[in-house]
């Protein structure tokens, strides 16, 4: 049984995970990985590439000790051609999660950890650390969608 205060944040999680991929809903590969200043700003694709690649490194690797690949530089290089791939991988990264959320003790929540990587940590910082993450993201991501949506209407405004 998860802890209560485990099970909240990876409800906030899991929500979080839904709210991209509504974003995401219904786009072809010209939206996924349209940009709106060229190199300087990060396609849909790639926020959510990297969302999944943070999620992994921060509580797959940190909090569930699993030693993963990540190369988080290629993430905002990531192009797609369609979300049925990126929805296989949010559903594999979410039982993954849980899995790893599942079985935290109290005790656990709070010692000060080590990787050699970052700073210290704590599972409790990590799992709110992804909720954070995938918040700010997530905004960024409406707001792309939003001005992809409007770019036709008025090009000269963009």
């Amino acid at each position: 049984m998860m802890l209560p205060a485990v099970e909240m944040y990876e409800r906030m999680i899991r929500q979080r995970r839904a709210a991209v991929l509504k974003i995401l809903d219904g786009l072809n590969a010209d939206a996924l990985n349209w940009q709106l200043l060229s190199n300087e700003t990060n396609s849909l694709y790639v926020l959510a590439v990297h969302l999944l690649g943070a999620e992994r490194g921060w509580i797959h690797e940190r909090v569930g000790g699993r030693k993963i690949e990540r190369d988080r530089a290629a993430e905002f290089r990531s192009k797609g051609e369609d979300v049925a791939a990126l929805r296989a991988q949010y559903a594999s990264v979410e039982r993954e999660t849980k899995e790893i959320l599942e079985r935290l003790t109290e005790s656990e929540m709070d010692v000060l950890r080590d990787d050699g990587k970052k700073d210290k940590f704590t599972y409790r910082y990590c799992i709110l650390h992804i909720i954070d993450h995938y918040a700010e993201h997530v905004g960024q991501m409406a707001l792309t969608r939003q001005l992809w949506e409007n770019r036709t209407e008025r090009p000269n405004e963009i």
